[in-house]
């Protein structure tokens, strides 16, 4: 079966890869999507639990398929009172599941199983049977927030022995995992963003008398912020009115947010994008001059490494992001933008403040901003993926000579 290149040419792959995860399709996790689009080596099937209701499009050559049974996160009434009792049990899947899930994968007689999250690498890593190479990719909250629960630790722990690679997409996340377990060969491999795309339009250009226009990209939750980033481009539009605020994304907390809009002395200087395709917030970000983010560690959950910074950043906009999880890996404080307590809003104002003041302190920022990026290219770490899993296949088929 032919299988398209991300550079537009097709190939034959000679070797399956199934992907596990929860719920095809969903539109934050288009770097899922991206990594599949990447894959030449490789004739994927994607296999989750559910399909997401407003499913972005699987790239070309890739088959999917679901579960039968349902999402095992879900908790009966016994498997609650395993987690409560700190057990692992209360999150290693049922010996029905088990049987589902290793049928399912063989089915796609695959070389190599990618599982993405740590709650999806505990089922797989408890089903799946030897002999088929087993890599488990985590990246935010199922190494943050799931972390607090006993249970959950140690059922991740229990299935460690079984994964031959594991993927973090910061060295935060791994650091955290080595704390608690001996952890399998790992890597760091971020998700990136096509930077191709977000970089093809010149640096964000600002005349005498032009607004500052920040920007917001990302789930519109609790955990985001944006609540704060609201308060804190108040302040910066007391001082200077003439600024704007964009404000990209969906999520449960809209409602909420469109209140604190509408009784805002700024309102007439905010506007809300909801979703934006990648083409289109490619469009916003060229058209803005700093991007803005009040990550907030809300019940123990950690941001992984955030696509919304590398594609902020390959447009050429400073970034003025909090410190949580993996961001200040990506994010060279006073060098392509500027680091922040969380919750420490007076001071992302006097961040962002600065840097709408300061029009050659904003250029160049934004110049490094671009550079840095550009080494968070989503096709350059998929390929990089893409070796690890086929040098699985490789160390697999040498064991069974």
């Amino acid at each position: 079966m032919a299988h398209r290149s991300a550079d537009g040419g097709s190939a034959t792959a000679a070797l399956r890869l199934a992907v596990v995860t929860t719920e095809i399709g969903i539109r934050s996790e288009v770097w899922m999507m991206r990594q599949l689009q990447a894959f030449t080596r490789f004739r994927s099937t994607l296999i989750g639990w559910t399909r997401a209701p407003d499913s972005v499009p699987l790239p070309d050559g890739v088959e999917s398929a679901l579960f039968n049974r349902g999402d095992p996160r879900k908790m009966t009434t016994g498997r609650r009172i395993r987690r409560r009792l700190g057990l692992a049990s209360g999150y290693l899947p049922d010996a029905a599941t088990r049987i589902e899930v290793r049928n399912r994968i063989e089915q796609c007689r695959p070389d190599a199983v990618l599982c993405h999250f740590g709650w999806n690498g505990i089922v797989v890593g408890a089903s799946l049977p030897p002999g088929i190479p087993l890599l488990v990719h985590v990246h935010g909250r199922d190494v943050s927030l799931m972390l607090r629960q006993p249970g959950y630790r140690a059922a991740l722990a229990a299935i460690m022995p079984r994964v031959q690679h594991l993927v973090a997409v910061g060295q935060f996340q791994i650091d955290r995992l080595a704390a608690l377990f001996p952890l399998p060969p790992h890597s760091v491999i971020p998700c990136g963003a096509p930077t191709g795309l977000f970089a093809s339009r010149p640096l964000p250009q600002r005349n005498p008398g032009d607004p500052i226009r920040f920007i917001s990209v990302g789930r519109i939750s609790e955990e985001k912020g944006v609540l704060q980033s609201l308060a804190a481009f108040e302040s910066v539009y007391a001082r200077h009115p003439a600024s704007t605020l964009s404000l990209v994304g969906q999520g449960p907390l809209e409602a909420e947010l469109d209140a604190a809009i509408a009784r805002s002395p700024a309102r007439a200087a905010i506007e809300r994008l909801g979703y934006r395709a990648p083409d289109q917030l490619a469009d916003a970000l060229a058209g803005s001059h700093v991007l803005i983010q009040h990550s907030r560690a809300i019940n123990g959950w950690n941001e992984g490494l955030p696509v919304t910074l590398t594609e902020g950043g390959a447009a050429g906009l400073p970034l003025v992001v909090s410190r949580n999880g993996g961001i200040p890996e990506q994010v060279r404080d006073t060098e392509n933008g500027y680091l922040f307590d969380s919750e420490d809003v007076p001071t992302q104002a006097a961040a962002m403040l600065r840097l709408a003041e300061d029009e050659a302190l904003r250029r160049r920022m934004g110049e490094t901003a671009r550079e840095v990026a550009m080494a968070y290219d989503s096709l350059l770490l998929s390929r990089r993926l893409e070796d690890v899993l086929v040098g699985l296949t490789t160390d697999a088929s040498a064991k069974a000579r």
